[in-house]
């Protein structure tokens, strides 16, 4: 199984877990033709989409799908405990947003269990034995405060980062009480243009999980990662 990252930002959100046979569509923030040059154009394999709330930038092209055929899932549309797409199982969670909005744990025998979550300054769940963690880490509470302070940014754009999207110290607590000899990859999604620092934010994690042998990554758009069922233990 692989991670396809097509987009992780404020312009759009799209990944893809794809093996030979099957591929499941999380979020649809970027254009289709997006997705199906990804897809060498087989979309065939594509099994459905999910999406995790209705701004823009997570479900601006959600319409395009069904006109292909693909059934797609909006969590905060109608709620389904339990989605199976191909054979991947799907269970939504509720997260903590500016909107309605859900995470997913994501089950497949090719990959495992990866827990799935965006927008969203805290997630209140453990999940036990999981394999992958896509998570957002958006800012780091100490850049965006020095940037107000110098008047990089305004209050009520400040306020409603803090209220929305999760922080640095908020990431590094989830994955602290995530992390087990079964975590393999750590995939660090949504990073702010202006309030994020790549290398620090991967080293921080890393510091984490480093003593479970697991692999961290930053979803960079165009990144491919190994989602494999044991990839190294």
């Amino acid at each position: 199984m692989q991670l396809k990252c097509l987009g992780s930002s404020s312009s759009g959100n799209c990944y893809l877990l794809e093996n030979k046979e099957e591929c499941l569509v999380l979020e649809a923030g970027i254009p289709f033709k997006e997705v199906k040059k990804a897809l060498d154009f087989n979309i065939t394999k594509i099994v459905g989409v999910v999406i995790s709330h209705s701004h823009g930038d997570h479900a601006k092209y959600c319409d395009e799908y069904p006109k292909a055929g693909i059934p797609i899932f909006k969590a905060y549309e109608i709620m389904t405990p339990n989605l199976e797409f191909g054979n991947f199982l799907i269970r939504p969670f509720k997260l903590e947003h500016d909107v309605e909005c859900y995470g997913f744990y994501i089950m497949h025998q090719d990959m495992g269990r990866l827990v799935f979550a965006t927008d969203t300054y805290y997630v209140k769940y453990h999940f036990s034995n999981v394999n992958h963690i896509m998570i957002e880490c958006n800012y780091s509470q100490k850049i965006i405060d020095n940037r107000n302070h110098q008047g990089e940014t305004v209050n009520a754009l400040r306020d409603r980062v803090l209220q929305s999207h999760m922080e640095l110290e908020t990431c590094k607590d989830f994955v602290r009480a995530n992390t087990t000899s079964d975590l393999y990859t750590v995939t660090l999604m949504h990073l702010s243009d202006s309030n994020s620092d790549e290398r620090l934010f991967s080293e921080e994690i890393n510091n984490i999980v480093a003593g479970a042998g697991t692999k961290v990554y930053v979803a960079n758009k165009g990144v491919t990662i190994d989602l494999d069922r044991l990839p190294f233990h």
